[in-house]
């Protein structure tokens, strides 16, 4: 049900120009994590649609163009840390492991 929202969400409304979209594989399992997956990636190659997908799950972000991670800083005080990986500069290697 939550991959027929998501697609009733798209189609429903005009396009904005980003969504963002918070842990909306939660409850969902592998094979409906690559479908909706899937489906916000059609949406976003063939439009001018941009998403920010949070994620805990490898399903999800395997699929990603970009990772950004967050995390706690070693220090006095809590400070966090931001991480980004940019998965386009691996495209090659993920293509041909073995080159």
């Amino acid at each position: 049900m939550p991959g027929s929202s998501c697609a009733l969400l798209f189609c429903s409304y005009q396009s904005a120009p980003i969504f963002v979209l918070d842990e909306i594989d939660v409850a969902l399992d592998n094979t409906n994590i690559g479908k909706v997956a899937s489906f916000i990636e059609q949406q976003t190659t063939s439009s001018a649609l941009q998403t920010i997908v949070i994620s805990l799950k490898e399903e999800f972000y395997s699929n990603a163009d970009a990772l950004i991670g967050i995390c706690p800083d070693d220090g006095e005080c809590l400070v966090s840390q931001v991480v980004t990986i940019d998965l386009g500069e691996y495209a090659e290697a993920i293509e041909d492991p073995f080159r």
